[in-house]
């Protein structure tokens, strides 16, 4: 800070130099000090946010070094002072209107641009003082509370853009981050009446304090608002078609947006239009953006949506309504299976339809339901798999000699005879063992009613015997077999 001090008196010094110049009759001398002062003073100054001594070092500069440039364009800012005071007021009159009707409690600034700012405009735009597009600049100066500096001047710039055309092309953001002296403000060039471009500066009493006082208030007001800007900085500002304010998350997406806006608009977004221009749900929003969002009612969030978002509200809702969304298919799923295999009189448990979700390869039995319902599991497959669940049980066990004794029931009961002809009884050879007639036989009832006749030394014969005793019968091959 003391280095600070030094560098403004050292300002002040030179402020006062170039005042007094004019008096100097050496015109070289003149022209090396006015060089000096452009080249270090006047960047100096800028650099510390001592804007009015940097403008008025540049004026003063210009003098000494173009004089004939000067005098011509200070005296067309002269001769058309009321012209140009009239135009101002025709311009704030209906800004400072629609400002006290929302409340803003503020103050209004109507001034030319620099004679300095100026001669580089024609310099640069190869035109005369008239050619200079944006010639008029106003300053909006809001009186906020710090919670709500930022907010405000989005929203004044919002209601600016409603009444004239901006530029988007000269928005200028230093609110979000304010430059390395402290300045923070808001720039825009909006069309004003007649057809002539007006550059509009929107901050807030503090920051215009800064502004005017430079790198000394910039340091007076740091402690104070540090955590206040740090805060700012981790937010985003745009708006609705309507002009409605809408604070985010930094880095927030025009999905976050639409579900800032409501839950189903979230849900539906397909896209929207940002300043005029179409963009996808992953485009990342910036300070001021005006947005309309696009939906469909066929568009519905997929899980890749949780990686485009950053605020929690739309993170909640995604996970929320994908969760909706597989409880619904989960239910369309276990409707299909209830009515196909109704038509089909294949009875099941809870247990048949768990296994069978496993021998196809899902972790849940709502996987296979939901796959079911988005047509990613053919109904026809399934039943397939389902009838011959019992048909491939386990995997093999040792053979033992006696395994044909040890599949019979313990309790006593007719032996049935099987023949794979009879059409009423739903007889068929296991495929694992492929039985062939006169080899020892037993009979399994599977999940189906039907009946599956094994060889007595099939390798899943001793697990059935463990698993599902009261699912074996005796079965001896029809005489004539």
């Amino acid at each position: 800070m003391e280095d600070n001090q030094v560098i403004i008196n050292l300002l002040n010094d030179r402020l006062n130099l170039m005042r007094a110049l004019d008096k100097d009759g050496d015109s070289e001398h003149r022209r090396h000090i006015a060089q000096e002062t452009q080249t270090l003073h006047a960047p100096m100054a800028h650099r510390l946010g001592l804007y009015q001594i940097k403008t008025e070092l540049e004026d003063l500069a210009l003098k000494f070094l173009d004089y004939t440039a000067y005098k011509h364009i200070a005296a067309e800012l002269n001769a058309k002072k009321s012209e140009r005071d009239s135009y101002i007021e025709r311009f704030i009159t209906p800004l400072q209107q629609r400002l006290e009707a929302e409340g803003f409690v503020f103050t209004i600034k109507g001034r030319p641009k620099s004679i300095h700012s100026i001669y580089h405009k024609m310099q640069a735009q190869h035109c005369d003082v008239d050619g200079i597009y944006d010639l008029f600049a106003i300053r909006i100066i809001l009186d906020s509370a710090p919670e709500r500096e930022k907010a405000d001047c989005w929203q004044v710039y919002s209601i600016i853009t409603d009444i004239f055309t901006p530029n988007p092309k000269r928005l200028r953001d230093w609110l979000t981050v304010p430059k390395e002296n402290g300045y923070e403000s808001l720039h825009t060039t909006v069309m004003g009446p007649e057809d002539k471009w007006v550059e509009v500066q929107i901050r807030t009493r503090r920051m215009d304090e800064v502004a005017e006082k430079g790198v000394a208030a910039h340091w007076a007001y740091k402690g104070i608002h540090d955590a206040n800007i740090v805060s700012q900085r981790e937010s985003v500002f745009v708006f609705t078609p309507t002009g409605d304010l809408r604070k985010l998350p930094a880095g927030a997406s025009l999905l976050d947006f639409a579900y800032s806006i409501h839950s189903e608009v979230g849900n539906h977004c397909t896209g929207g239009r940002i300043n005029g221009q179409n963009v996808g749900i992953r485009h990342k929003l910036t300070n001021g953006d005006r947005i309309e969002v696009m939906t469909s009612p066929n568009q519905h969030p997929t899980p890749g949506w949780l990686n485009e978002v950053v605020s929690t509200k739309a993170k909640n809702k995604i996970r929320q309504t994908l969760k909706e969304i597989e409880f619904h298919n989960a239910n369309a799923g276990r409707e299909i299976i209830e009515r196909k295999f109704k038509n089909w009189k294949l009875e099941y448990t809870e247990g048949d339809i768990s296994r069978l979700a496993t021998k196809l390869g899902y972790k849940a039995v709502s996987q296979m339901y939901e796959a079911l319902a988005l047509n990613k599991e053919d109904i026809g497959h399934l039943k397939d798999v389902f009838e011959h669940l019992d048909d491939t049980i386990v995997a093999p066990l040792p053979k033992h000699s006696d395994s044909a004794a040890a599949v019979k029931p313990e309790s006593a009961q007719q032996a049935i005879e099987v023949d794979i002809h009879i059409q009423n009884v739903d007889i068929r050879l296991a495929p694992c063992c492929q039985p062939k007639p006169g080899d020892p036989i037993f009979g399994f009832i599977s999940v189906t009613k039907g009946i599956r006749i094994h060889h007595c030394n099939c390798p899943n014969a001793a697990h059935m015997q463990q698993r599902y005793p009261y699912r074996l019968l005796p079965a001896r091959w029809k005489k004539g077999e």
